[in-house]
């Protein structure tokens, strides 16, 4: 079961990104006040995104990564 469970947060997390940058999940934080990092808050909210996609895409890679090595023989096995 872990074994999908790390992917698949990470596609619902972006499936919630899409929805949460454009037209109907974007409506509701689309105004400039009050001001984030001196940032619009509507800015804000789109950086806010992008850099936890960013974070969320190296862990599904250091994931991945670990998950390799553990199913890679050792290295005495190799033909």
């Amino acid at each position: 079961m872990q074994f999908r469970l790390v992917p698949t947060l990470a596609i619902c997390f972006y499936l919630a990104m899409v929805l949460f940058v454009t037209y109907p999940g974007y409506h509701p934080f689309n105004h400039i006040r009050p001001f984030v990092f001196g940032l619009p808050f509507s800015l804000f909210w789109q950086v806010l995104w992008i850099t936890s996609s960013i974070f969320v895409l190296t862990g599904v890679f250091f994931w991945e990564k670990r998950r390799a090595e553990r199913s890679a023989p050792p290295d005495g096995e190799r033909e």
